[in-house]
């Protein structure tokens, strides 16, 4: 607050004032004088103590005439010393265009007789400090002379509070206008307010949404009455409440918003409410997409199997009720490994997709096409009074998937296995027709491919038995459930023993005696033909060598190997080991390979087959003719014999034809250098047809079933 000014200031400005003397200023006969001075003391006491900056300047020099002692004290002065200095030499903002402005005023009120008021902001600054001031100014007239009154108010606390909340107020549009959300106050169901990024979620302009009904945000009616029910309902109740809607922009496009709202005073909820509204279309489209997914395959856009499983129960209700009947068919395509081998797997999809609209052109639409990866589909058949239809569209579907496909470019010729599977008669659940449609399915594979195959129960026998083959194979070798048999070998000319094959066979303690053919198919694809493979090695080789201890020791003993063996296992280590373990002479052992091991990777078997014969052991070709024609893998193998195969041995005299593929044989070996056996001989006609055409060896039933090793051992004996 501003000082009063020095006691003898003001005695001196009264004296000037009045213009009289001291002694005439004290006179008695003055009383309305001092009372006009008693004012004027009042008056200026009044000034000097506000903290208001106020100056009286003279009109038109632009002199100060008068100011009070919170100018003094602002400018660091005693306010007399300011009177007669010029306005503008103060420093008090823009004091030239102020004392220009009431001088034009004070020309102009003479005609008018207005006095208008002006303010203005500006800014002080004393000793490195700024103060804000507000300066009021207007004219006035005394005694016939034009002054400005320039009142000047510090307001810097207030500027510099203004300045924060307008600082608040831009960060707070910045932080809703740059949300990711739309913000919005409600009252009423009308929006008072909102932010940008509401506006442009609805593709309004700026300012376009304030004073509208909310009703803008709905697609319809129904939806704006039956939200705002809900919402107000839980609002009024003092609760906040959200939900997700589809909305409307103003364009008449649509996207998913999430809304969720309370009230601004839950005690009175008439204030109004704050909603926040987010656009979750992309979210919504993930989840529908995730839905769509889990019923559908992703390739083909098929129906997936937990799809199918559904509409298979629906159609087995309707099926049992009206007393029809359905079919799931299993479609496996032929070779397709082969085809993404030689193609890569995206040409691979496109012939999937392919396929599967081929197939989709020949079904009903109230049947079902799915996809369960890889290469198989499944179709459900429903409503069908008579199985016998199913053939009838087995045909026409296969010969058109039999018509070339056209992929990169280039024409892919395909076929499929089929397995079908009848509700009720197959099963009355869909797994179980599922496990009865493959079963069928790999029948039809079994038949060659490019065919189909209807359950039956004959199937399902074979399918336990193969459950039960898999499951204890692997518990055959440490139990010791394997057993070799021996067939003896007879050389035709002599009618000498000249040795006799190991054949593989398993006991197994509830399917009795198994051949070798319903169970080495099994451990091949198991791998687990390896270990067994390395077991009847080590066990032939022991068994010849008793025969050495009783005698017999001019006797072969030949093995079948597995190509499995070849490419899994270390064949030349396994022999190896098997003739240092047992001390058998490596001539005494003959191992069988079939065409088919010496053509696959052919480079690495006849090194494998070179190192073998440099161990000592023979070696022979076992079921030849029976496989590839090109014999040109004859000439790079060192083998040193071939086995006829007993499917052109068996019926060799009523058969001329089997005859003379037989005698072919014997010639081209004879011509290389080899021997021969002949396999399968069952009669004395057939063995002396053999002998006729120079067959070298034989081995049969004629010659001898296969025998235990002690029962062998006795045939030895007695022979």
């Amino acid at each position: 607050m501003a000082k009063p000014s020095d006691p003898s200031d003001w005695d001196e400005q009264k004296s000037r004032i009045v213009g009289l003397g001291e002694r005439s200023f004290r006179k008695s006969y003055y009383p309305q004088l001092r009372e006009n001075l008693d004012r004027l003391e009042r008056f200026r006491t009044l000034l000097d103590r506000t903290s208001d900056c106020v100056v009286l300047i003279s009109l038109p020099e632009g002199t100060v005439s008068d100011a009070n002692a919170a100018l003094g004290q602002l400018l660091g002065r005693s306010s007399v010393t300011l009177v007669g200095e010029p306005f503008v030499a103060l420093g008090l903002g823009d004091a030239a265009e102020i004392v220009e402005a009431l001088s034009v005023e004070s020309r102009q009120e003479r005609d008018s007789g207005a006095v208008p008021s002006h303010s203005d902001v500006t800014e002080f600054r004393r000793d490195g400090q700024s103060v804000w001031l507000e300066l009021t100014y207007r004219l006035a007239t005394l005694e016939g002379r034009s002054y400005g009154v320039i009142v000047g108010r510090d307001i810097t606390e207030r500027k510099r509070a203004h300045e924060m909340v307008a600082s608040l107020l831009a960060e707070k549009e910045a932080l809703l206008d740059n949300a990711l959300v739309g913000i919005a106050m409600v009252r009423q169901r009308v929006f008072v307010s909102c932010n940008r990024r509401l506006e442009e979620m609805l593709g309004l302009a700026s300012g376009g949404l304030a004073g509208r009904s909310t009703r803008i945000l709905y697609t319809s009616d129904e939806a704006y009455r039956e939200s705002g029910e809900d919402a107000y309902a839980s609002l009024d109740a003092g609760q906040s409440y959200s939900f997700t809607e589809l909305m409307a922009r103003a364009d008449g496009s649509t996207f998913w918003g999430e809304l969720a709202g309370r009230c601004i005073d839950p005690v009175r909820p008439e204030l109004g409410s704050i909603w926040i509204i987010s656009d979750v279309t992309e979210r919504k489209q993930a989840e529908a997409r995730a839905e769509y997914l889990s019923y559908h395959d992703a390739l083909t856009g098929l129906p997936n199997q937990a799809l199918l499983k559904d509409r298979m129960q629906q159609a087995m209700a309707f099926a049992h009720s009206n007393g029809t009947k359905l079919a799931l068919m299993i479609i496996d395509l032929d070779r397709f490994k082969t085809i993404n081998d030689f193609l890569g797997h995206a040409a691979g999809d496109r012939l999937l997709v392919d396929l599967a609209r081929r197939i989709s052109e020949h079904v009903r639409n109230t049947d079902t096409l799915s996809r369960q990866g890889g290469d198989e589909f499944h179709l459900l058949l429903s409503n069908l009074a008579e199985p016998d239809a199913i053939v009838t569209f087995l045909g026409e579907l296969m010969d058109d998937l039999q018509q070339p496909f056209r992929i990169d470019g280039q024409e892919l010729t395909t076929s499929v296995s089929v397995g079908v599977a009848i509700y009720p008669e197959d099963g009355a659940d869909f797994e179980t027709l599922l496990k009865k449609a493959d079963m069928a399915m790999f029948r039809a594979k079994d038949a060659g491919r490019n065919t189909y195959r209807f359950f039956n129960e004959e199937m399902n026998e074979d399918a336990v038995e193969q459950i039960t083959i898999h499951a204890g194979l692997w518990r055959a070798l440490e139990a010791e459930q394997f057993v070799l048999h021996y067939q003896p070998q007879i050389e035709i000319a002599s009618g000498r023993l000249i040795g006799a094959e190991a054949l593989l066979r398993w006991c197994h303690p509830d399917l009795g005696l198994v051949s070798p053919g319903r169970f080495i198919p099994v451990a091949e694809e198991t791998g687990l033909i390896v270990q067994i493979g390395d077991w009847v090695l080590r066990e032939a080789c022991r068994e010849a060598v008793r025969w050495r201890e009783a005698g017999k020791g001019s006797l072969v003993v030949a093995v079948n190997l597995s190509a499995i063996q070849f490419k899994r296992g270390d064949i030349e280590k396994s022999v190896a080991r098997a003739l240092e373990e047992t001390g058998l002479d490596p001539h005494r052992l003959e191992l069988e390979l079939t065409e088919s091991i010496l053509i696959r990777d052919s480079e690495n078997v006849l090194s494998a087959v070179k190192r073998l014969k440099q161990m000592g052991v023979k070696l022979s070709i076992d079921d030849f003719g029976t496989g590839y024609s090109s014999l040109a893998y004859l000439k790079r193998f060192e083998v040193d014999k071939l086995k006829i195969d007993q499917t052109f041995v068996r019926d060799l005299v009523p058969n001329s034809e089997d005859a003379a593929i037989v005698r072919a044989i014997i010639q081209m070996a004879r011509s290389l250098g080899l021997k021969t056996i002949a396999e399968g001989v069952e009669s004395q006609h057939v063995l002396d047809l053999l002998g006729l055409i120079e067959c070298d060896e034989v081995q049969g039933y004629h010659c001898g079933r296969p025998m235990a090793a002690a029962a062998f051992r006795e045939f030895l004996d007695n022979r």
